[in-house]
This record gives structure tokens, C-alpha cells and sequence, in this order.
């Protein structure tokens, strides 16, 4: 019988990792820490897994249709893919979705090599203050956008097996976890059939990159074994840990970093059962790469103290300031105000260029009404310029899980100034001249109502693309 290989794949890619990475969770830090220990990515008070999505997508080109893979969105019931949809400005006509569960991420790459969907894999991992496993939990995102630049599908196996292995019921926060020592033998074993099938499907007897990603420790190193992986992928998942249905798409971003064109690349994810992928790496993989790569992520990160880790969580209840707690906003102005507030869109005069935030009728430079008056005119989005400081201010009564923040007054290149607050950097560094980048974030939650809008962090000089 003839083998059909599939022409489909991924066209570029993208890994987002927080900046913050914990080392320690030892509530009685008398002693010295373990030494070359496991670390975990810690995503900031203002992040979760809309936030990342963002961040991980924002420079990819569009796919048919947007995927939001996680095990913990901002919302049940309600669509998150839409906010993410509505902060990168895509046409109302790609089609958004919540895909849920530890399984979500295997799903959303299948969808991804498919049907040339984009797909951000997302999610932010929770555990009881002190659990074994704290470290081994981490924060990231992974955005892929079908096609063939950076890599080709050439084959792909499942296997579903039902087991009570890490689940969460309704209006919980922390999973449960079964003993891994029952389950980890269940999910080798369907790892092992499902990549056996992918590679029968390849017709390939071996791969150049094994990328094992599994929510059991123990079965992730029993597969990585027998398969004959070079370990290279457990070494991200010791500097990150398991971050949950991002895990298989940011081990991928990883090994794509790193392959040459030509080799291949078996991913294999063991949860819930097994999805395997067997990819042959294209020529363009270099360029397909959109931002920094995950190992560069992993190199700036900073260190984070185990307090400030758990106010961030509200796992420590710690007295605020008194002061009242920010409203919540509202459904019709966020609506009416949606390209301000998700797109952060100012407005540009056809009378003199110059560009007005928030959007207004009437020009602030020239005074003239009509934002579109003269050629030129329009809508214009800030959130891929740089700012440079102009003034800051220290607000030490916030009601945010900090001592203080920075609040600057920003002027963006091109045109227009933003007032935001900083975030990713401690708020006595930041200076009058200093370069900043927007970034989406949550600000606050009241009344059950997330309230997202733009930050400004520190640019950084990452090697993008090539």
C-alpha cells in the first residue's frame, strides 16, 4: 500500500516564558538552598493565561481560525480566545475558541497542522503552598500558526486511555494528583503505541530530536529512555517545570529552536493517554521562529523570593492599604472603547499627523475635529512601538500585590504618549529615558469582572528571528 504523507504542518512559531523564575519554596529558609535545583516559571501578579496568549501570538501572521489551549482560563463559560482575538486586532471573521484540559495543547497543535489554524498554548499552574511537586509546576505559552515554513507533519498517532491520574473539580484552584507511581506505567505504555504509530506513519525508524512532555515525571523519563531521547528537552522542563497544556508546545518551540533544516523531530505527549507528531524540520524554520527563543527566555529571567511568589497568588493573606478597591468596568464602555483598550489604538490627524491617545474626534496638537479629516487620518495602533519615560511617579498605596509600582508618562515613537504603569522591573529602576514596550495585562479584578489594558516593560534586545 502507497504511504500518503501529509503536506501540512507548522508555518511559525512562537514561545512566551514570564520573567520571573522561583528556585526556592522553603517556607524556613535558615539553611542553604539545594544546590542546582529545579526552578519553576513564575508568571507576574498582573499575567495569566490570556496575558500569555498575547504575548506568544502577537507576532505571528493569522490562521483560519484561534485556539486558546489551557487548563486555566480567566473565565468559565465565557470565550477567553475572544479577548485574545480582540487584543491582536484580528478580523471578526477568524473564528475564536476555548479548547480545555491537560490534553487541550496536543489537540490545538493537531488543529494546528490540520486545518491552518493559529493556536496559543497557554497556562498557569497553581499548587498548595509546600507541595512536593511545586517546582515541577510552571507558567508559559507557545503560539503555532499552520503551513510548511517551519516544519512538515509527517506522521501522527493518538492513544486515549481513561485514567484518574490529575483532575480538578469545578470552582477549585489547585489539581489533584493521584499517586504518579500507579499512573506512570499506564502512560508509558500509551506513549510508547502512540509514537511507535507516528513513526510507522513517517516510515522513519528513528528521529534526529526526541521531545517527551508528560504531566507524570515518571513516565516522561521512562519514555525519554526507551526512545532514546538526549535529554535535552528535560533540561528546559527543570528550568521551567510542567506548565500544563503549554508543556508539548513549548518543548517543540525548543527543538525547533535548535534543529537544523532537514532533521526530525518525534513530539510526544503523554496525558490523559498519548498524541505523538513526527515532524521533518523545512528550510524556513529560522525565520519562522517569531521572537526570542526559549533558551534566550530562559537566560533573562529573574529570580523571585518564595513571599513575594505567594502574594502574587493570594495564597498569603496580607493587609493592603485602606483603600477602597478599584471599580470594575463596565460591558458598554469597554466595548465602545475596544480598540483603546484591547488594540491600544490612538488616533492620527489628517490635518497635521500627529497622533492622539486615548482616540478622540479632535485632534490635541491642532484642535481640528474629525479624527479621519484629510489624508492620512485614521486609527493607529501603539502597541508595537517603543516609549521612552518621560516622568514617573511611585504609587505606595496601591491595591496590587506590591509595595509600589511605577506609573510613567511615556512618548511613543512615531506619535503619542501613553500613561501606563510598568511592570517586569522593580519600580526604582525605572528612569526618565528609559525604553519600554507595551504589553497586555491584567490590571485588577472586581466584582468577578477581569479588567485587561496595556503596560509598559523594559524593551529588551533579543535576536528575533535569525
Amino acid at each position: 500500500m502507497e504511504l500518503t504523507i501529509s503536506t501540512t504542518g507548522i508555518g511559525a512559531y512562537a514561545a512566551y516564558l514570564p520573567a520571573y523564575a522561583l528556585t526556592d519554596n522553603r517556607l524556613d529558609a535558615s539553611g542553604p538552598a539545594r544546590p542546582a535545583g529545579p526552578a519553576r516559571s513564575v508568571a507576574s501578579f498582573d499575567e495569566d493565561t490570556v496575558t500569555m496568549a498575547v504575548e506568544a501570538l502577537r507576532h505571528l501572521p493569522a490562521g483560519r481560525s484561534l485556539l486558546l489551549a489551557t487548563t486555566s482560563a480567566p473565565y468559565e463559560a465565557k470565550t477567553s480566545a475572544g479577548i485574545v482575538h480582540e487584543a491582536l486586532g484580528l478580523d471578526p471573521g477568524v473564528a475564536a475558541a476555548d479548547l480545555r484540559g491537560h490534553r487541550s495543547g496536543a489537540t490545538a497543535l493537531d488543529l494546528v497542522t490540520a486545518t491552518g489554524a493559529a493556536a496559543a498554548l497557554a497556562d498557569l499552574r497553581t499548587t498548595r503552598p509546600g507541595a512536593p511537586d511545586e517546582l515541577a509546576q510552571g507558567d508559559a505559552a507557545a503560539a503555532f500558526v499552520g503551513g510548511t515554513a517551519a516544519a512538515v507533519l509527517l506522521g501522527r498517532a493518538a492513544h486515549t486511555a481513561e485514567i484518574l491520574e490529575r483532575w480538578r473539580l469545578p470552582g477549585e484552584r489547585h489539581d489533584r494528583v493521584w499517586d504518579e507511581r500507579f499512573t506512570a506505567e499506564i502512560l508509558a505504555d500509551a506513549g510508547l503505541a502512540a509514537a511507535r504509530r507516528a513513526l510507522a506513519e513517517a516510515a522513519l525508524d528513528a528521529v534526529d530530536h526526541v521531545v517527551v512532555s508528560s504531566s507524570n515525571a515518571r513516565a516522561a523519563a521512562a519514555l525519554r529512555k526507551r526512545l532514546r531521547g538526549s535529554g535535552d528537552d528535560a533540561a528546559v522542563e527543570r528550568a521551567t517545570g510542567f506548565t500544563g497544556a503549554a508543556h508539548p508546545g513549548l518543548l517543540l518551540a525548543d527543538a525547533l529552536d535548535r534543529a537544523e533544516p532537514g532533521q526530525t523531530i518525534l513530539l510526544l505527549s503523554a496525558t490523559e493517554g498519548a498524541d505523538a507528531f513526527v515532524f521533518r524540520v523545512a528550510d524556513g524554520v529560522r525565520s519562522a521562529r517569531r521572537g526570542p527563543a526559549v533558551r534566550e527566555r530562559l537566560a533573562d529571567r529573574q529570580t523571585l523570593g518564595y513571599g513575594r511568589y505567594l502574594r502574587w497568588r493570594g495564597l498569603l493573606d496580607v493587609q493592603g492599604p485602606a483603600r477602597p478597591a478599584a471599580p470594575a468596568p463596565a460591558a458598554p464602555p469597554m466595548h465602545r472603547r475596544a480598540g483603546w483598550k484591547y488594540r491600544l489604538e490612538g488616533s492620527r490627524c489628517g490635518a497635521c499627523g500627529r497622533i492622539t491617545t486615548p482616540p478622540s474626534r479632535v485632534c490635541a496638537s491642532c484642535g481640528i475635529a474629525g479624527e479621519l479629516a484629510g489624508e492620512g487620518g485614521g486609527k493607529v495602533s501603539l502597541r508595537d512601538r517603543t516609549a521612552r519615560v518621560v516622568s514617573v511617579t511611585r504609587d505606595h498605596l496601591t491595591t496590587m500585590p506590591e509595595p509600589d509600582v511605577a506609573i510613567v508618562v511615556a512618548d511613543v515613537d512615531g506619535g503619542g504618549r501613553l500613561t501606563a504603569y510598568a511592570t517586569d522591573t522593580p519600580s526604582g529602576d525605572v528612569t526618565v529615558g528609559m525604553a519600554l514596550t507595551p504589553t497586555f495585562r491584567r490590571l485588577w479584578t472586581t466584582d468577578g469582572i477581569h479588567n485587561y489594558f496595556w503596560k509598559l516593560r523594559p524593551a529588551k534586545d533579543f535576536t528575533d528571528g535569525q
